[in-house]
């Protein structure tokens, strides 16, 4: 299979045990000190707010102000890029501040013909929070927009179960469908770039045996993985994050301007297994129960980069922040990192 490499970004990549381009290698580094470092960003949904560009903006610059990430990423509701091709949902108190699917878009396999390729109005109102949020923080803090891959808003539409039904029922209107869902996650990449955003936060919740096999991913996901990568290579940096355990690594970037962001767990591939098949940094995410105590965090720490093979990394969560989390604690969070490295 093809690696996903981004060609126009080689030429400000610099050496290092591995490729990064000159964005994430600028977030990583520390004048003060040679070679690179670690940093951390944490993110949190906002539900209700995640509703209207202005409340959004407002939620995301309080929590950055507030715990002083290395970087923002607006986080929408996660159903928002579906919200207006009929997939409702709502948040009903869930912890992570997800929502919960009322009426799914798609029940008959003629309804997958129905969907539009266009901008929907939260879409641009997500891309107005972006340019706002551009505006506000300027060029020196970087600013990643989320984006869902066509199969993961496909399974939104659908639901896992239907959609595994219409792929085996009829796999020419599920393929129809996910051209439609291509060319539209396409038209939002290149708004977010032209309002300013630094790079993509690109979810894949379908690279999970759980949710698909690898078989139906290779067949109808990987093609539409490509070229939604492909249209994120003009960013400065991009994360690709792999929601959920057991997950797999196909379709994962193997070089270019991306880092991977998975959960490290025993049911996930270990650190070394994802180093054999990528040159991309990883986005580092470790358990929430290591960052109160300095003493764990800075093992954890250096356990994750030297088996990583890495010398800087960012620093995260395994995915968003539990709403219950003060920002008080995640801010100590960020400030233990500089204290144990």
């Amino acid at each position: 299979m093809p690696s996903k490499t981004s060609i126009s970004f080689m030429s400000r990549i610099l050496p290092s045990s591995f490729r990064a381009s000159a964005a994430f290698k600028t977030l990583l580094s520390d004048r003060r000190l040679p070679g690179e470092r670690v940093a951390g960003a944490f993110w949190k949904h906002h539900p209700v707010a995640d509703q209207s560009a202005r409340t959004l903006v407002a939620a995301t610059l309080a929590f950055h102000r507030a715990t002083q990430g290395c970087l923002v990423k607006l986080t929408p509701a996660g159903n928002y890029q579906v919200a207006d091709r009929g997939a409702h949902a709502d948040w009903c108190g869930d912890p992570l501040g997800r929502r919960t699917f009322l009426d799914r878009a798609v029940n008959r396999p003629q309804d997958w013909l129905t969907l539009d390729d266009q901008l929907t109005p939260l879409e641009q109102e997500m891309v107005a929070a972006a340019q706002s949020l551009s505006r506000s923080l300027g060029p020196q803090v970087p600013l990643l927009a989320t984006v869902f891959t066509p199969l993961t808003q496909a399974l939104m539409l659908a639901g896992p179960e239907r959609l595994l039904e219409h792929l085996q029922s009829s796999p020419d209107l599920v393929r129809t469908g996910l051209q439609r869902l291509t060319y539209g996650t396409e038209r939002l990449i290149a708004a977010y770039h032209a309002v300013g955003v630094t790079g993509i936060y690109l979810a894949a919740q379908h690279l999970s045996t759980n949710t698909l096999s690898r078989e139906i991913y290779r067949q109808h996901g990987w093609d539409s993985d490509d070229r939604v990568m492909a249209a994120c290579e003009y960013f400065e940096g991009n994360i690709l994050h792999i929601h959920g355990s057991p997950i797999h690594f196909d379709g994962t970037p193997t070089d270019g301007n991306w880092m991977t962001h998975y959960e490290l767990g025993p049911d996930n591939p270990s650190p070394e297994t994802y180093r054999a098949m990528s040159r991309c940094p990883a986005a580092i995410g470790l358990p929430l129960e290591v960052w109160d105590d300095p003493g764990h965090l800075r093992q954890a720490i250096s356990t994750a980069l030297s088996r990583f093979g890495q010398q800087g990394a960012l620093l995260t969560a395994p995915c968003v922040v539990p709403l219950a989390v003060p920002d008080e604690r995640i801010a100590s969070w960020i400030k233990n990192i500089n204290h144990v490295h």
